[in-house]
């Protein structure tokens, strides 16, 4: 699975990276946005599943730097419930028409509480990607992030594409992957 999700990985950024078009508008890192996301834990003898909804945001600070802010909660099977409050910082810069490479570096908190136990730790992401328009009403993203938090590290590849219904509000769809944890994301964005 690792293997396979690298290239699909490496395909999106040669896609996003090959293709540019007269683009009118840019990409913007001013936005709040819903999200809910189907989860899926294979590593336990039986797949566990969860519901995750969130709410996190952008705003541009300088022509190159946004601050960034989210919380999401999760529910899986078993009564296991988590949750994630990030807090962070993301650096772009256009590298082709339509195209920005983005960096990001994020304070994370998150909690996890079952039946018999409960635990909360802090830790840190980190991650690169790249943002593309294809044209003026869809944008494609791909990225890679490493996260270490609960005295455990783990990379994420993820991928995804947004579709503008007009200037302010779109409607994303993506997936990501991380060892034995598979997600499928829908989100709603609100650009301002």
């Amino acid at each position: 699975m690792f293997s396979h999700t690298i290239q699909r990985s490496l395909l999106m950024a040669v896609i996003l990276v090959a293709s540019s078009n007269a683009i009118s508008r840019e990409i913007s890192y001013d936005y709040i946005q819903g999200t809910y996301s189907s989860v899926t834990d294979s590593s336990f003898p039986n797949d566990i599943d969860g519901d995750r909804f969130g709410v996190s945001g952008s705003i541009g600070v300088t022509q190159s730097l946004a601050l960034t802010a989210g919380f999401n909660a999760t529910s899986f099977d078993h009564d296991i419930d988590t949750s994630q409050f990030v807090l962070g910082v993301t650096l772009h810069a256009p590298i082709a028409v339509g195209t920005d490479v983005v960096g990001n570096l994020s304070a994370l908190k998150a909690e996890i509480e079952g039946t018999n136990f409960d635990d909360s730790d802090t830790g840190v992401i980190v991650g690169i990607g790249l943002r593309h328009l294809v044209t003026n009403s869809v944008e494609l993203d791909a990225g890679i992030s490493f996260t270490d938090i609960f005295d455990d590290d783990f990379t994420t590849f993820g991928f995804g594409a947004r579709f503008y219904a007009n200037d302010e509000i779109s409607f994303g769809i993506g997936y990501a992957a991380e060892d034995d944890v598979d997600t499928i994301l829908l989100n709603v964005r609100l650009d301002f």
